[in-house]
């Protein structure tokens, strides 16, 4: 039986190029995840905005409160928030707020049962180079970044999650493609071939200011519109996608 092929994306920070990055998935028939703060530096979608994402079919996810790194925090000051930007942005939206994305990445044990006391039913992170099926849904990682990372940015980002799945793309794959829209491409090719997750994440403001809207639109296009691969949501993969994979790959084997 072939595995399971999932595409997904995500967009970190709530900039109002998130509207423009949003119309730009509807037309190539993607799905996304718009990981959104309450209070941060410099300008943030409005409310009317997230509500159009909303009704568009985009899922809303929270990126904490204000922003900051959650690593450390007193528990009273980590509940706040994550508790408050659930609840802020479900007014806002009129619909539940079930993903979590950790700002800069920055996570512990304690930030994990916070979240989960909070009601969120997963959390991604920024490991990169991951396409493997299999993850706990608090430790969602991706597969790559909307930006020209130098080498040595992965091997950071690789060293610090000591995954053998993110090694084994590092070795393989970084060293010999010229361009992270190539990079992208040859590990989609992996997941077309051997099923798995292709995770796209990044953030509209820095597409924006780094003027890689036509780099995105050519993995986009290369990525999109695939017979055998669901587009779906972040949350979507803790539950449906995750349920799918799981009947065709042994508990055991997880």
């Amino acid at each position: 039986m072939k595995q399971p092929r999932f595409v997904t994306t995500s967009w970190d920070d709530g900039d109002p190029a998130d509207l423009k990055l949003a119309e730009l998935l509807r037309s190539k028939g993607l799905q996304g995840t718009f990981y959104i703060p309450i209070e941060y530096q410099g300008r943030l979608v409005e409310h009317s905005g997230l509500r159009t994402l909303g009704s568009a079919g985009f899922e809303i996810g929270a990126h904490g409160f204000s922003h900051k790194l959650l690593w450390g925090l007193r528990p009273q000051e980590l509940a706040s928030e994550v508790r408050a930007c659930k609840r802020i942005l479900e007014d806002i939206l009129g619909m539940q707020v079930e993903m979590f994305c950790y700002p800069c990445g920055r996570y512990d044990v304690n930030v994990i049962r916070a979240l989960q006391k909070a009601g969120y039913k997963g959390a991604r992170t920024v490991r990169m180079l991951a396409t493997r099926p299999t993850f706990n849904p608090f430790e969602m990682p991706t597969t790559l970044q909307a930006f020209p990372h130098a080498q040595f940015a992965y091997l950071k980002n690789v060293a610090r999650a000591q995954k053998l799945g993110s090694l084994r793309a590092l070795v393989v794959h970084v060293p010999w493609q010229r361009s992270w829209v190539e990079l992208g491409m040859k590990l989609f090719d992996e997941v077309l071939e051997s099923g798995g997750i292709w995770h796209l994440f990044g953030h509209s403001w820095e597409v924006e200011k780094l003027g890689l809207w036509d780099d995105l639109c050519e993995i986009l296009d290369y990525v999109g519109g695939r017979t055998g691969v669901s587009y779906v949501p972040n949350g979507s993969l803790v539950t449906t996608a995750l349920g799918a994979i799981r009947s065709v790959i042994p508990v055991d084997s997880m």
